[in-house]
């Protein structure tokens, strides 16, 4: 995601809101990077942690639509819950005690299918490549964005496999004149 231009809400129904979204978003292609402008209809469930989307303007694409959803995971259940199965993050949190960790599963699903002649094979090959990595690196991004947020000052580095990695903090090195203003003060 390279920049958000707008956001119109269309109508919003307790946890439910339908909104006009628009967009633009990094295309890399042989080795260039272009901005595509795209605007969407996302109806998000903010109860259900549930979202659907569809173009409603985009270059290229003829349909573009997908939906995901994010799941807790109940990372300590087994060993905290005594075998029993959490059914909601309040009811993990009373039977761990609070200690129990909650992590999120995303599940999204994507159809696009591009306009002529960029559906015929080769090309269509390639746009699907693309569009497949540019997705992963989205999310990707999105989580390194909540491991920085959760460990501010945390370095993160990303293998050749697309795996997040997170380095102790470093420490700051204090010159002599620091460590003596330091002394002096404790």
């Amino acid at each position: 995601m390279k920049e958000s231009k707008s956001r119109k809400v269309l109508m919003e129904d307790g946890p439910r809101q339908i909104a006009k979204v628009k967009k633009t978003v990094d295309w890399k292609f042989l080795g260039s990077s272009f901005a595509v402008p795209i605007s969407l209809i996302v109806d998000e469930n903010r109860k259900d942690l549930t979202a659907k989307y569809k173009k409603k303007k985009m270059i290229l694409m003829k349909v573009f639509e997908g939906s995901y959803r994010v799941e807790p995971l109940y990372v300590d259940s087994e060993r905290l819950c005594n075998n029993m199965e959490p059914k909601s993050p309040a009811e993990y949190k009373r039977c761990s005690g609070g200690q129990g960790r909650i992590a999120s599963k995303v599940t999204m699903n994507q159809y696009f299918k591009p306009y002529p002649p960029f559906n015929l094979p080769p090309l269509s090959w390639y746009i699907r490549k693309v569009t497949i990595k540019n997705t992963k690196t989205a999310l990707k991004t999105l989580q390194t964005w909540g491991i920085n947020l959760r460990n501010p000052g945390a370095v993160t580095s990303t293998d050749k496999y697309g795996n997040v990695t997170i380095s102790p903090r470093k420490k700051r090195k204090t010159t002599n004149i620091e460590n003596t203003r330091l002394n002096e003060y404790t």
